[in-house]
């Protein structure tokens, strides 16, 4: 259970820091690092669903279990949706450049959360 929080912290480590990184340069946003910033995230939800699934197999999930998975799935999703509107080059409302800034927090609270619930279970 350990290494599942400390690898899911290792990941959002390279995120925050590759996009603290991708904020401080401005644009155009540097191709290794805004590369780098979506095969990590891509790769934590990938090492996330794979354990809600390993999870799921070894016993249903509960309604709160469901209902926070999908609830850190649209979080994520938000991120790489407003992500992708910041990495354009066209003009992008405040609101969306404010978002990309706030929900990735949310999504850390949770991916804990989640973890814990699904975790917890085994």
């Amino acid at each position: 259970m350990t290494t599942i929080f400390v690898s899911a912290g290792l990941f959002f480590l390279f995120i925050f820091l590759s996009g603290f990184r991708l904020n401080r340069t401005g644009r155009p946003h540097s191709t290794l690092v805004l590369t780098i910033h979506k095969f990590v995230g891509l790769g934590l939800a990938v090492y996330l669903g794979l354990t809600v699934y390993q999870v799921y197999t070894a016993a249903p999930l509960t309604p709160i279990q469901v209902a926070i998975t999908i609830f850190t799935i649209l979080l994520f999703v938000t991120n790489v949706v407003t992500g992708s509107l910041l990495s354009t080059n066209k003009s992008i409302p405040g609101a969306v450049s404010t978002l990309n800034k706030l929900m990735p927090y949310l999504t850390v609270v949770a991916t804990g959360f989640m973890l814990i619930l699904l975790l917890s279970a085994e």
